[in-house]
């Protein structure tokens, strides 16, 4: 397996407050603009598209230190610096890179909190999604984290999804295969080679969005693993291939091409068109793949409450055709008051449920598009769950 390292000036430099390490986001790149190589990392800044800091390119040849989760003192024989990274996610919390290579089968990170340089393996045979030599299918090419705090990969194939913990005692966890969406028509998230490739970004209510290699947008409901077909990104320069996404601190998706060096560009989500090229003086590097922590819909909803908790589930979150579904699990026995509120406090709908038991919330469908506040109390009128729900 090949691996990533970083020069120890640069860990220092990024050695920041959490809210900087939230606003971070890193562009997989070649040693120079134009190279399809794979094997250099840059901080981006994303709202101009700048270089912010180089952290790896092949010239470098800092010391190194390799760690196994299996075996701490694991050191490699003679493995040569990484090559084509496949995937790679940031975890803002615990300030790590983590990636996967074209061809390889274990998960890893850059821990760019130690002193010394270090990269770590996790072995975890549950990443396999199978040969990458015979079939490109089981190469995993999208990655990042969700609101939950968990890091998600996904196979080209859409038949691996991957969950994975980045505590001290990791848990990598296979979710299975994704389902098309019943109004998917002839579009699906399994179609090779159109629907592999790209890039896949979280937002704030536990959903992930895959922004595949020919722009098409999928958005995933990690509970049902259904992939809904959303549109087709419009306003890309001709011949442009999206193979990096992230979401930048303004909250705005950005997307990154393999072959475009002018610029990347800023797309409104609601809509997805291109609204402006981010273009800085000189271009850019062209980037196989981007991540960042930052979530979509993140200055609408406060993460992680969320969607997914140990008492509610609500999804799908935004609710779509002004309904979803309500959870509540792993409490009490009894009846549950569900409240939905508008943004002025005023009662929307009102429901009740029973533990363990999925109540499905149809609001009137005279509803207007917006944030409304989902309330769940108890039989003794306490309130055991409150959440914001967007309604599109």
């Amino acid at each position: 397996m090949k691996k990533l390292f970083l020069p120890i000036s640069a860990l220092m430099a990024l050695s920041v407050t959490g809210n900087a390490q939230s606003a971070r986001i890193f562009a997989i790149t070649g040693d120079v603009k134009g190279n399809v190589n794979w094997n250099a990392v840059r901080e981006i800044k994303g709202t101009d598209g700048t270089v912010k800091s180089t952290i790896y390119t092949p010239s470098a040849k800092p010391s190194l230190s390799y760690q196994s989760l299996v075996n701490r003192n694991k050191t490699p024989n003679g493995e040569a610096p990484f090559s084509a990274i496949a995937a790679t996610g940031y975890d803002a919390k615990t300030n790590r890179l983590y990636f996967t290579n074209m061809r390889g089968n274990t998960l890893n990170y850059v821990d760019m909190n130690e002193t010394q340089l270090t990269v770590v393996n996790n072995e975890d045979a549950v990443f396999n999604t199978g040969d990458k030599f015979k079939s490109e299918a089981n190469i995993v090419t999208r990655m990042c984290f969700g609101a939950d705090g968990a890091g998600y990969a996904l196979s080209n194939d859409a038949e691996h999804l991957i969950r994975f913990t980045t505590d001290n005692r990791p848990i990598v966890t296979s979710l299975g295969r994704l389902s098309d969406g019943a109004n998917n028509g002839t579009k699906s998230i399994h179609t090779a080679p159109t629907s592999w490739g790209g890039d896949m970004v979280g937002d704030a209510m536990g959903n992930l969005y895959v922004i595949n290699m020919h722009s098409d947008v999928y958005k995933i409901n990690t509970q049902r693993m259904v992939a809904d077909y959303l549109g087709t990104i419009k306003g890309l320069p001709e011949g442009f291939t999206t193979n990096g996404a992230a979401v930048n601190e303004d909250g705005d998706l950005i997307v990154s091409s393999a072959i475009y060096t002018e610029s990347y560009f800023k797309i409104d989500f609601s809509t997805l068109t291109v609204t402006s090229p981010i273009k800085p003086e000189g271009g850019v590097f062209n980037a196989s793949d981007l991540a960042s922590s930052n979530l979509l819909y993140q200055s609408k909803v406060s993460p992680l409450a969320v969607a997914i908790t140990d008492k509610v589930t609500i999804y799908p979150n935004p609710a779509v055709g002004k309904t979803f579904q309500v959870n509540v699990a792993n409490t009490v026995s009894g009846k549950y008051t569900l409240t939905v509120t508008d943004s002025k406090g005023r009662t929307v709908l009102q429901n009740y449920t029973t533990a363990n038991q999925v109540a499905k919330v149809n609001l009137p469908k005279s509803t207007p598009s917006g944030v409304y506040v989902l309330k769940v109390t108890n039989a003794a009128n306490q309130a055991v769950y409150n959440q914001k729900i967007v309604v599109e």
